[in-house]
């Protein structure tokens, strides 16, 4: 769902079922799910949830949770109620509450755990074919010469803090390195799709357009093989996971810098990053410094 369409749904919703705060714009609905992953760590909640009337269907989706405290003595598998609260920017969950146990927890024995391949910085990027937004065949070594961004998204994501944040920050980025005509032809950006099913080339036309993206330094790609080996080749090797669910994708983020030689030179991982310091880190690069 594109990002003006979320931030105008946003602005309207006062359907039964959902609350809004008309100073901060915050809006909060109901939401009874099942937990299917808890990182406490990085206050991740991952939630197989009913579908919330007016705003997302039935789907499973990570979502943050600001006060730690909540998760304690959560476990996947246990069904809860909470409260999502959306703002423009962001969303999370309240008031969690435990509605039903789940199952003990397997421990894992050390034959259990598959250690997968992955990319080290330093090392050459991978040179893998992928289709972009007017259905044209690329390569990532052709872009030698250029320094890269590269993020994942997917078209239907309905969630401001996750890829609709990456596309914006994308945009930003963009705005900010055209203005500089020394950087003219040193960069450039690519959004990934690791949903190659619904997101071909037409659409992510379309979701490139939400974002004024200009084409001749920002990408959007997708997998040439609906099924997606590719996206999963780099999704393996970068830690992206990701699962679909009743059409939708359950997913942590990844983004990534490539050098000229097209040697990975940063992974950022989650959504806890600024557009203004990847622009930096590509300016420095493309510039020599």
């Amino acid at each position: 769902m594109p990002y003006r369409a979320i931030v105008a749904g946003l602005l309207l919703l006062v359907a039964a079922g959902c609350s809004r705060n008309r100073q901060t714009d915050l809006v909060t609905f109901p939401l009874r799910g099942e937990i299917v992953r808890l990182d406490s760590a990085k206050g991740i909640v991952t939630v197989s949830h009913e579908a919330i009337p007016d705003y997302m269907n039935a789907m499973t989706m990570p979502f943050s949770v600001h006060d730690r405290g909540l998760l304690r003595g959560l476990n996947a598998g246990d069904s809860i109620s909470a409260t999502l609260a959306v703002s423009r920017t962001e969303s999370w969950l309240e008031q969690i509450a435990v509605i039903g146990r789940g199952p003990t927890p397997p421990t894992l024995s050390a034959d259990d755990i598959i250690t997968a391949r992955v990319f080290r910085t330093g090392e050459a990027f991978p040179d893998e074919r992928l289709l972009n937004q007017d259905g044209v065949l690329v390569n990532m070594d052709s872009y030698r010469g250029k320094v890269l961004a590269l993020t994942f998204v997917y078209t239907r994501c309905p969630l401001p803090d996750f890829c609709i944040r990456m596309s914006s920050h994308f945009a930003s980025i963009q705005r900010a390195l055209t203005k500089d005509a020394a950087l003219a032809g040193r960069w450039h950006l690519f959004s990934v799709s690791f949903d190659p099913k619904f997101d071909r080339p037409p659409v992510l036309k379309r979701y490139a357009a939400e974002y004024g993206a200009d084409f001749s330094s920002w990408d959007f790609l997708t997998d040439p093989d609906t099924s997606g080996p590719v996206i999963r080749r780099l999704a393996d090797g970068l830690g992206l996971e990701y699962s679909a669910d009743e059409g939708l994708i359950d997913h942590n983020l990844r983004t990534v810098l490539i050098d000229q030689e097209g040697r990975l030179r940063k992974v950022i991982n989650g959504n806890d990053w600024k557009a203004e310091d990847l622009a930096a880190d590509i300016r420095r690069l493309a510039t020599g410094g």
